[in-house]
């Protein structure tokens, strides 16, 4: 047994070898995972073929065998035919005949897409240590005083009547000042916290309930709410105003990205794979709930979107997506962003499954 017969299996890096016509001559093991498909069935094709869904990287095997030089990039989203995506670091290295010309090129793809994960997790820590800070800041600053303002206007609104020019410039004041303390609520909602006050809750309450006020909003009136409940769902436990909160802000941001127009998908069900529980793991399991909208979708820059103060709105604060995800962790359970395959967003919410009995209808 040779040393190659032992060192490229033994490759934790993706091993792709490539003739000088830009064919495969040989595939490792971890190549096989990144491609989702084995060496033999993909043996003697070609870069393009192989990376159909990355031309770009074909592209840069080929100029790479052109030109004789050997190139490498960081970061580069790789997806596989089962519509995997890793985020990898490749070399693309030129193997030279005696004469110097390129008689193929070894391609290693570094798997880094646990790493981006880990980043990704510390940074969103970050993030949330921030907001929870931010909101008992503003919190003791702003709720006092704004009370104070809410009572002298509402003294003053008795005083001069309902006739008075002046009444409507209160009633004004007073509106201003019940947003300003429904934001300073929300933000409170959002602080962390280690014991929610929970009750048994329907999912699908929760939800046709958020679906109900969306349809009275102006903007909901060109909107089709489109339901794909599991009617097994037994129930969880959950603040319901956080919940509705949450759905809410998700179906509301879904509705706006599409401009008033279009489908939203909320669908129901037991993942077949649930992610590990940030607080303690999901020994009882979990239920799924997925906001999908036929919108532009996320962007690229979606690890920013639950970042206080990042919006992608013109008249955005940046809160909404930041104070979601925080009342469910409060809840034990996580929120997921994600572009859909074929045009739209998808926003996947899982939650702690209650041990009670109790089907959701």
């Amino acid at each position: 047994m040779t040393v190659e017969s032992n060192l490229i299996p033994s490759l934790t890096e993706g091993l792709f070898l490539f003739d000088a016509e830009c064919r495969l001559i040989r595939l490792n093991p971890s190549g096989e995972r990144l491609l989702g498909r084995s060496e033999r069935s993909v043996m003697g094709q070609s870069a393009e073929e192989i990376f159909e869904r990355n031309p770009e990287l074909s592209r840069l095997i080929k100029t790479a065998i052109s030109d004789g030089r050997s190139v490498a990039q960081s970061d580069f989203e790789l997806s596989n035919i089962n519509g995997e995506r890793f985020f990898v670091s490749l070399s693309v290295s030129i193997l030279h005949e005696p004469d110097g010309t390129a008689r193929g090129a070894v391609v290693l793809a570094r798997d880094e897409t646990l790493l981006r994960e880990i980043d990704r997790s510390f940074r969103r820590a970050d993030h949330l240590t921030t907001l929870g800070a931010l909101n008992l800041g503003m919190a003791h600053e702003i709720k006092n005083p704004l009370g104070g303002i809410k009572g002298a206007t509402q003294l003053l609104r008795l005083e001069l009547g309902d006739d008075h020019p002046l009444s409507e410039n209160c009633d004004i004041i007073l509106r201003e000042v019940d947003r300003i303390d429904q934001l300073l609520e929300s933000l409170l909602s959002a602080a962390p916290r280690e014991h929610v006050a929970l009750e048994d809750l329907n999912i699908h309450e929760i939800l046709d309930e958020v679906i109900e006020l969306l349809g009275h909003w102006k903007f909901g009136e060109g909107i089709i709410f489109a339901r794909d409940y599991d009617p097994s769902l037994p129930t969880i436990r959950g603040d319901r105003s956080g919940l509705i909160q949450v759905f809410l802000n998700l179906m509301k941001n879904g509705a706006e990205a599409m401009e008033g127009e279009g489908r939203i998908t909320i669908r129901t069900l037991v993942p077949v794979t649930a992610p590990a529980n940030p607080l303690g793991g999901h020994k009882r399991g979990v239920l799924e709930v997925d906001i999908e909208d036929e919108g532009p979708g996320f962007g690229q820059r979606m690890e920013d979107l639950t970042a206080p103060f990042f919006t992608t709105k013109p008249k955005g604060v940046g809160l909404g997506l930041a104070i979601s995800e925080q009342i469910i962790q409060n809840h034990g359970g996580s929120l997921t962003l994600e572009n859909r395959p074929e045009t739209g967003a998808r926003c996947r919410v899982i939650l702690p499954l209650n041990t009670h009995e109790e089907k959701a209808r």
